[in-house]
């Protein structure tokens, strides 16, 4: 493995150092980003609302996500464009959500709301040659969907009927694919990157209108091809990148295309990975972990040709969603062993990759026999109160990543709390004892990376004064191994290509 690359854009000033005695001082590398973590609240019911937000604080999440189901909220009721706009219009029942995100409030966490899932009468008819769109999501109406959006901005504004604030609102889930967002293609040609992103400037215009400190989140894409057979046989590789740079028409050179702009402040993505986080997606526009620096080049390309508009300065790169199934329970999933070092390591690689935020799918597993989601962070008991932690809990509220070079490893990690803490970094000697070889300070969210001399090839682990310790991160790289996303039996990429 190599080194860890540090991101950039400093935060906050990090690294004050203090060693043991006789260790040798560490090198202050520049001052990292801080990471943000989040949960969707996925699958989770009313009655266990309350122990799964207390549970996300614990955690170290600082947001949790939700969908705002626009066609649940419209119900049976067909509103004027005026009525469609209005927050307090009597046909629409805004109640679940009401109660969600005051629960959320309470808590302290950030909403993020994600509204999708159009009423039959917002589709418009699917054009000559189009490819298959699905129920909620054919040929939706921008212009509904904005004023859908007003509507739920202004009601979430922190001003309504004493109704609490939502800041960050998501143009909807994964457009790149048939299974949310269609027609992609008509005539054999993209259709849905002009689609979307007339959806969400208008989105955008409506969030905005409402409150203009509101954020926008657009993307949430799909890792990878849709595979849908229609589109398949138009495009083989219709991946995320595809999809992005027809919507912020770049060229595959990341050359403009055309003057359309888009209106976001956050690109988020969804890196399902067939493999470990150094796991490349087999297709070149599909987007894995390790593939996420090629999607932070089209954002940045696209901004600094001035097709994306931002309240304020570049946009931020986020991960929408993600998880990998474990085994157990999930036969097919990843071995708990190994996932356990998977999940430190790939939140490591998402904020090498810029990534500043990250939301985990799901807090506890679905029943192995009616659902494909096995990736919580507990485990499933007889009740949502006897769900049992997994190991992986721990590499997710204390990641810690060591990678060696030379003599010395490069540190990184973020500490429980997410504050600014002294943080104990120590390696496992060969007859099993824990020896400090620095302390360094964490800053913003708890992130923090220093480079310290190595004292033999045992573990290392960083510790936090009343916190705990994090799990021990070995130096050997494990072999990458495959392991289809969520467990499924269906392949979501192909095989890739035998060299030679």
């Amino acid at each position: 493995m190599s080194r860890l690359s540090p991101v950039g854009a400093a935060a906050v000033a990090l690294v004050a150092t203090v060693l043991a005695p006789g260790a040798s001082p560490a090198r202050r590398d520049a001052s990292p980003a801080p990471l943000a973590t989040s949960l969707s609240d996925f699958g989770i019911r009313t009655a266990d609302y309350r122990r799964f937000l207390a549970r996300a604080r614990a955690a170290g999440a600082t947001a949790v996500r939700i969908d705002l189901d626009w066609a649940e909220t419209v119900g049976a009721a067909r509103p004027t464009p005026r009525e469609q706009a209005d927050p307090a219009f009597e046909g629409y029942d805004w109640s679940d959500t009401d109660r969600r995100l005051v629960e959320i409030a309470r808590s302290g966490l950030e909403p993020i709301a994600e509204i999708g899932d159009a009423p039959s009468w917002a589709e418009r008819p699917l054009p000559t040659g189009a490819t298959p769109a699905p129920r909620g999501g054919a040929n939706v109406d921008p212009d509904a969907y904005g004023r859908f959006a007003k509507a739920a901005a202004r009601r979430y504004s922190g001003g309504f009927e004493g109704l609490p604030r939502v800041r960050y609102w998501d143009a909807w889930n994964e457009p790149n694919i048939s299974l949310f967002l269609g027609p992609q293609f008509v005539g054999g040609k993209p259709y849905s990157p002009a689609l979307y992103r007339a959806m969400l400037n208008a989105f955008a215009s409506g969030v905005k209108s409402a409150a203009p400190g509101n954020l926008v989140i657009a993307g949430e894409t799909a890792p990878f091809r849709d595979i849908t057979p229609e589109v398949k046989r138009i495009d083989g590789d219709w991946g995320p990148l595809s999809f992005m740079r027809r919507l912020l028409c770049l060229s595959r050179a990341l050359h403009p295309t055309c003057k359309a702009r888009a209106t976001f402040d956050i690109w988020a993505h969804h890196p399902y990975t067939s493999g470990g986080p150094l796991h490349h997606a087999a297709l070149p526009d599909d987007v894995s972990i390790a593939d996420l620096g090629k999607m932070k080049a089209v954002l940045d390309a696209a901004f600094r040709a001035g097709h994306v508009r931002t309240s304020k300065g570049r946009p931020q790169f986020w991960v929408g969603e993600f998880g990998w199934d474990s085994n157990p329970p999930d036969p097919a999933g990843v071995p708990m062993g190994l996932l356990t070092r998977w999940v430190a390591e790939g939140l490591y690689r998402m904020w090498a990759a810029g990534v500043t935020q990250v939301t985990w799918l799901q807090l506890v597993d679905e029943p192995l026999a009616r659902s494909f989601n096995q990736g919580g962070l507990y485990a499933r008991g007889v009740s949502f109160a006897a769900a049992r932690p997994k190991p992986i809990l721990r590499a997710f509220e204390f990641p810690f990543v060591a990678v060696p070079a030379g003599g010395e490893a490069t540190v990184w990690g973020r500490a429980p709390a997410g504050d600014a803490r002294s943080v104990v970094v120590e390696q496992r000697t060969a007859a099993g004892a824990w020896r400090r070889l620095g302390v360094v300070q964490a800053g913003a969210r708890g992130t923090f990376e220093a480079t310290l001399p190595l004292r033999g090839t045992g573990d290392l682990r960083a510790r936090v004064a009343g916190e705990g310790a994090s799990v021990p991160y070995a130096l050997a790289e494990p072999q990458d191994r495959f392991y289809n996303p969520f467990g499924e039996t269906t392949r979501l990429e192909p095989r890739p290509k035998k060299r030679g």
